[in-house]
């Protein structure tokens, strides 16, 4: 009976041992996400190319609204746009004035364009447990994304960056850029954060796509101290 004990014993301590390493190597294994979160036309992409460079050798990844969640799907464009102005179980745009008489392009996603939204999600967080490092460019259209990405990203070491911009100086880039139908930004400017928690916040009116991307590194090099 002693030795049963014994051995039964030993048996636990080298199962513990060995899920104990496991769980380290995975740890170790793990890079680490940027999310730069702020309405359309703030700057995000232009952060993350700049980050990308600054942080070279080192590889950082771009990830994101543009690369996994809108080029996978059908184009909404201007010429298209009336083709995609009725619900159905992708995406669909209204367009509406507010109370001011501004226009206002508001995306919505059923169904399946949820499905690809948290399929990106998991990509996001499938790189990183590859031991990929990633900066994400983010467009919280729904609360239902923030909570599903906050989940997926548990154990991975991740920075949350908001990217503030005045409402007038985004919809002066819309129309400079003619890459995004004017209303857009205004549809989810006032809740495009939700209740997201950010470690740093980034003012892309007052500073460069250059600085901001200084700021962020100086940032995560001084936590990871």
């Amino acid at each position: 009976m002693k030795n049963r004990s014994k051995l039964l014993i030993a048996s636990v301590v080298i199962a513990v041992v060995i899920l104990w390493s496991f769980y380290f190597k995975s740890t170790e294994q793990t890079g680490t996400v940027i999310i730069l979160n702020g309405p359309s036309a703030s700057g995000k992409s232009s952060i993350q190319k700049e980050f990308q460079y600054l942080m070279m050798p080192n590889l950082w990844i771009k990830l994101g609204i543009d690369n996994l969640f809108d080029k996978p799907m059908p184009d909404i464009t201007l010429e298209n746009l009336s083709f995609w102005q009725s619900p159905n179980p992708i995406r669909w745009v209204t367009m509406s004035k507010d109370q001011d008489e501004n226009s206002v392009m508001t995306l919505f996603t059923g169904e399946q364009g949820d499905k690809v939204a948290y399929g990106m999600n998991s990509a996001i967080a499938d790189y990183a447990k590859s031991g990929c490092n990633i900066i994400v460019d983010y467009i919280v259209y729904k609360k239902e994304w923030l909570d599903d990405l906050r989940q997926k990203l548990k154990g991975i070491k991740t920075y949350w960056v908001k990217v503030a911009i005045p409402l007038s100086t985004l919809e002066d880039r819309e129309v400079a850029r003619a890459t995004s139908p004017k209303g857009h930004a205004r549809s989810h400017y006032d809740f495009v954060h939700w209740d997201a928690t950010y470690d740093l916040e980034v003012n892309s009116e007052k500073d460069s796509a250059r600085t901001i991307a200084e700021q962020i590194k100086e940032f995560i090099e001084v936590k990871n101290i």
